[in-house]
């Protein structure tokens, strides 16, 4: 999904850059279906930079009733609700490690630029 919406670019990390590391989170729910997701390994934030900084898509609980209300309201089919964060811009520079298992050959001291 991330490679698909073009938000990452691989990149050469300047020596005044730090990247972020992450790791993958693996989880089958009570359903018996599978979750996985990308996460910030926490230990790679900066105290009083970045610490207390949340990179999460964050929807708020009023805003989400308001939503499915008009939708309801309007006859209005919703369509990829869950990769929805993923089209809003960074308003500032950001590099991670490209992630265990997606790393392009070739290029496996490169970092993903994000967008």
């Amino acid at each position: 999904m991330l490679k698909d919406r073009n938000i990452y670019e691989v990149v050469d990390l300047s020596k005044e850059r730090k990247a972020i590391k992450n790791h993958w989170i693996f989880k089958i729910k009570s359903d018996s279906h599978y979750k996985s997701w990308l996460d910030v390994k926490k230990f790679s934030q900066v105290k009083e930079i970045n610490f207390d900084e949340l990179f999460s898509s964050v929807v708020c609980y009023k805003t989400t009733c308001l939503f499915l209300a008009v939708v309801a309201l309007e006859n209005i089919y919703i369509i990829d609700v869950k990769t929805a964060y993923l089209y809003s811009d960074l308003d500032k520079e950001i590099y991670m490690e490209q992630s265990k298992g997606f790393r392009q050959s070739g290029k496996e001291e490169k970092v993903w630029q994000l967008y």
